[in-house]
């Protein structure tokens, strides 16, 4: 469920979104290129600080109010928001920027799956039908890209990072909605200073020994740092403020520009190759999370 608004309200949101999937998908390039001398985990955490930072800033210039009420569900956003974006770099690392996009954003399925279990809203069969055509695809994909053991590993964390951030994204959209229990709905900024806090704690553990490292960055990767983090707050408080006001639906098939620009972009610039059978499955997991999203209204009691 979503807020009513007048059109213009709509329009803006649309408009949000819309600007949220390519900052996100520019990220992911931008993620790409700072890859080659910074580790996934480390460039999730200075993302997670530099949020926290835009946080600080904000509420030490009295222009936002942090009144959490959810608690339960704005823990849950951080926690496994922060494990996807932790898996995401990391894929985007080992496994190309897009591969790991693609497989990041098969997320509205899972979404779907939790938004059934958690929150009562039971999909309709032909959403079920095209959650499997996107499996399907996604087999292809994997199926077409597995060279090795290793690449196989890196893939599955490309899952993982779907799983978590499908119930990060059902964790916003519960805070997000109008409330029908008397607490009222969290505002966009409360959401994403769990993200962030909740995000940095994920994420520290892979850049501190003995299960990770720090790598000094030079002058140039700050500046990439910077960008990286910079396109991230601002794509993420776009999200979360369209999604209030847009259908999971809407989200979901908008989304998917963020996989072409990843994809397009691997191809292009970092000489990235697909066999035609991952080509194929590509095209085939795009269809099924936009058929997911666009029949991914509650069945009827």
């Amino acid at each position: 469920m979503v807020s009513p608004g007048s059109p213009a309200q709509d329009r803006r949101a649309l408009a949000s979104l819309l600007c949220s999937s390519v900052l996100f998908g520019i990220m992911a390039l931008v993620a790409r290129v700072t890859s080659a001398h910074i580790p996934g985990p480390q460039m999730a955490l200075v993302r997670f600080v530099a949020g926290m930072l835009a946080v600080a800033t904000m509420v030490a210039a009295g222009r936002v109010t942090l009144r959490p009420r959810r608690w339960g569900w704005l823990l849950a956003r951080g926690a496994f928001g922060g494990m996807a974006v932790f898996a995401y770099f990391s894929c985007i690392e080992h496994a190309g920027v897009g591969i790991a996009t693609l497989l990041n954003y098969t997320s509205p399925g899972w979404s779907l799956l939790f938004g059934w279990w958690f929150l009562g809203e039971r999909p309709r069969r032909r959403s079920v039908a095209t959650l499997a055509l996107t499996l399907v695809g996604v087999a292809l994909v994997l199926g077409g890209q597995l060279h090795s053991l290793r690449a196989g590993f890196w893939e599955g964390v490309g899952i993982f990072s779907a799983i978590t951030s499908g119930m990060a994204v059902t964790s916003i959209r519960a805070v997000r909605r109008v409330p029908t229990d008397g607490i009222l709905a969290e505002n966009s900024w409360t959401v994403f200073a769990s993200f962030t806090t909740l995000g940095a704690l994920a994420t520290l553990p892979g850049v501190l020994p003995p299960f990770g490292r720090w790598v000094s960055p030079s002058s140039v990767d700050w500046a990439f740092l910077g960008v990286l983090a910079l396109l991230s707050i601002s794509a993420q408080l776009l999200m979360t403020r369209a999604l209030a006001q847009v259908t999971a639906a809407t989200s979901g098939i908008i989304h998917q520009l963020t996989v072409v620009i990843a994809m397009l972009g691997g191809v292009l610039f970092f000489g990235e190759h697909l066999t035609p059978g991952a080509l194929a499955g590509s095209v085939l997991t795009m269809l099924g999370v936009a058929g997911t999203m666009l029949t991914a209204g509650p069945a009827a009691k």
